[in-house]
């Protein structure tokens, strides 16, 4: 199965329709029954930068999804930072110090080299170049027993026609939480890093999902079955927000030192380098901080967010929170 779309917010909206086609029996897995697709499902996103998802019934956490993003391209693995914005992350460490199969942590050190930086240096001397390739699949996680294991295996860069391609392979995948999650944010916040890196555009993303699934019991997805969602909370088709540019330049060694200095930081304002960290992560965090910590709702921080789509997403998890 195929979806060609323009973001995220289309692929939610798309595929409950496709799957209310499709008229799946739930499975017993692992994780409880799942509507199971019998083959291999690739999304294709037209417009990756895109990735704040708006729809209230997946009530997303834009706070979250911007944090982790930092965090993994910072290269880091530790539970400290995360479990700030996530409490429940603590619950896929094996010793709740660390990830066993963080992202970030094995596309820049567990492989005892820089991944990121090795792939952006191989398409600068060579554009044509088909082996720009990130590993995440470690073969020891075969047998090693632990809560965290990559469901995302591996990262294929490609620039074609001034544009960087990107395809991430998936194992498995959960489309509430993984693929029209995390997933959309987390792959495209990397894939706009690289291109920015060598100035280049950001062209199409492809998820290729092995196992694709939706759990029929963890959410309340009965009514989405039903009446599958539409495209009215899209605010980029309606042209009510539109992307905000993660990097203010090419200097990609600046934006990894942000990266890391806001992790130290716990989100906390300094000089960062990147006008993104200031006017958008800065502030987010604030937000989550402040309602953590009962000091305030954090509505009166949202004016504060220059992009616009992570604007809107916020004000309107912190509407629903509210109420």
């Amino acid at each position: 199965m195929e979806l060609v779309v323009d973001n995220v917010n289309e692929a939610f909206s798309e595929i409950f329709w496709k799957f209310k086609v499709l008229n799946l029996k739930p499975q017993q897995t692992r994780n409880g029954p799942a509507l199971v697709y019998p083959g291999i499902v690739t999304t294709t996103y037209r417009h990756p930068d895109e990735r704040v998802l708006f729809d209230p019934q997946r009530d997303a956490n834009p706070i979250f999804h911007l944090m982790e993003c930092i965090w993994m391209i910072a290269g880091r693995k530790d539970v400290r930072f995360v479990k700030q914005f996530n409490k429940n992350m603590v619950n896929f460490s094996d010793n709740k110090i660390d990830f066993n199969a963080a992202y970030g942590w094995r596309w820049r050190q567990h492989f005892g080299h820089d991944q990121l930086l090795d792939v952006i240096d191989l398409l600068r001397k060579d554009p044509d170049t088909r082996q720009a390739v990130v590993q995440m699949w470690d073969s020891h996680d075969l047998y090693r027993s632990t809560l965290d294991k990559a469901c995302n295996t591996q990262i294929v860069f490609q620039i074609i026609n001034n544009k960087l391609i990107m395809t991430v392979f998936n194992r498995s995948n959960d489309l509430w939480w993984g693929a029209y999650g995390a997933n959309a944010v987390h792959f495209s916040f990397l894939q706009e890093f690289v291109a920015r890196s060598l100035d280049v555009e950001i062209g199409y993303y492809n998820q290729v999902s092995v196992n694709f699934h939706l759990y029929t019991e963890l959410y309340n997805i009965g009514d989405l079955l039903e009446s599958p969602p539409s495209r009215e909370y899209d605010s980029y088709n309606t042209g009510k927000v539109t992307p905000y540019p993660i990097m203010n330049n090419m200097n990609m060694s600046a934006f990894l030192e942000d990266c890391e200095k806001f992790c130290n930081l716990q989100g906390a304002s300094s000089d960062y380098k990147h006008s993104f960290f200031k006017e958008v992560a800065v502030p987010m965090a604030q937000i989550y901080r402040e309602r953590k910590e009962k000091i305030s709702d954090g509505m009166h921080i949202v004016d504060d967010i220059a992009a616009t789509d992570w604007k809107l997403a916020t004000s309107n998890w912190l509407t629903r929170r509210i109420k």
